[in-house]
């Protein structure tokens, strides 16, 4: 095996590894009290951009995704809202072979204040990360997955600031 070979082997196990510990985090109590009683959120996905374009899959089509489990879960999903849930993906194909590395994070984003200047503007609340390794013949399905996974922790982690009474 050459040296790009196995630079690109580690490089691999190396992402498999940070995913894996990052799944692991649990949720903050500050991340999950910064989701009580917000009235309404919209879900913002940026066009797809670079190799994440090529995947097959559209910021369309993961906004539907996203939307629907939103709403079946029954999350005040708005089409303008000042709270957002922003889902970026980034993808970076592998010189070696026909993998590609998917970054997918899923971040809560609400109006916040600075008590130095009055500064107002959004503020990163709660987030999380997905890093995945995969053959590019399967990364749009395997970024759907990402999402869900994503969709299914915001929404565990809505319901346990909101219990229902």
């Amino acid at each position: 095996m050459n040296r790009r070979a196995r630079l690109a082997a580690g490089l691999a196990a190396a992402v498999l590894l940070v995913a894996r510990a990052g799944e692991a985090r649990a949720q903050s109590e500050t991340e999950i009290a910064s989701l009580e009683r917000i009235g309404k959120l919209e879900i913002i996905v940026p066009d797809l951009e670079g190799a994440a374009a090529d995947l097959g899959v559209s910021g369309d089509a993961l906004s539907s995704k996203l939307d629907a489990k939103l709403r079946s879960a029954g999350l005040p999903v708005a089409g303008f809202a000042v709270a957002y849930l922003l889902l970026d993906v980034t993808a970076i194909p592998l010189e070696v072979g026909p993998d590609v590395v998917l970054l997918t994070s899923l971040s809560f984003h609400q109006p916040a204040a600075s008590t130095l200047n009055r500064w107002l503007g959004p503020a990163r609340t709660w987030s999380r990360e997905r890093l995945t390794v995969t053959g590019m013949s399967r990364a749009g399905e395997t970024l759907q997955a990402d999402v869900e996974r994503l969709a299914d922790a915001f929404v565990a982690s809505w319901r346990k600031a909101n219990p229902r009474l």
